[in-house]
């Protein structure tokens, strides 16, 4: 199941970048609705893989991509993934802050700024390792043309994910 929300991508807004990094919206329609988040992506990351497409372990980066929370439309975000993934109707609050490792899914040279770049992404992975708290996914992005796509990566990363992305349930 794509995270599509009924768009092909989702579109990159008030990108700002520092030396450090990359800082961006999201934002989709969902039911009629404005759903979206914040994220940070780390600059000067190298492809994840060599000629062998052996992973390079020192072109994994632990917070290499962080998605915020951009006030109610990224509520509505995780209401509408949980209402995708066919999980309960309960209205929850989006987390204010949540990091991911970055892997690149490629082999030579990368720019971000200018070539998309296919990322995977792995939340809750560091110590202690809780094996029912981890998930993956796929995140891509393509910075000349604003824009990024999310994919699952299995069905059974559903539930983590929405553990790691949704703070409570709102009254």
């Amino acid at each position: 199941m794509n995270l599509q929300l009924g768009c092909d991508d989702y579109p990159v807004l008030d990108l700002v970048e520092d030396e450090r990094c990359y800082r961006f919206n999201l934002a989709a329609s969902f039911d009629d609705d404005v759903v979206g988040m914040g994220i940070v992506i780390q600059k000067g990351m190298k492809a994840g893989f060599d000629a062998n497409m052996d992973l390079n372990q020192e072109h994994v980066y632990p917070g290499g991509a962080k998605f915020f929370r951009a006030g109610e439309r990224s509520d509505r975000l995780v209401s509408a993934i949980r209402k995708l993934y066919g999980s309960d109707d309960r209205i929850t609050r989006m987390v204010d802050e949540e990091s991911f490792t970055l892997i690149a899914r490629h082999q030579g040279e990368i720019d971000l700024a200018s070539e998309p770049v296919k990322f995977k992404i792995f939340g809750r992975d560091r110590e202690p390792f809780d094996e029912n708290a981890y998930y993956e996914s796929y995140f891509n992005i393509d910075l000349t043309r604003r824009v990024v796509f999310g994919n699952e990566k299995d069905p059974d990363y559903r539930e983590p994910l929405l553990r790691g992305i949704c703070a409570s349930e709102m009254s």
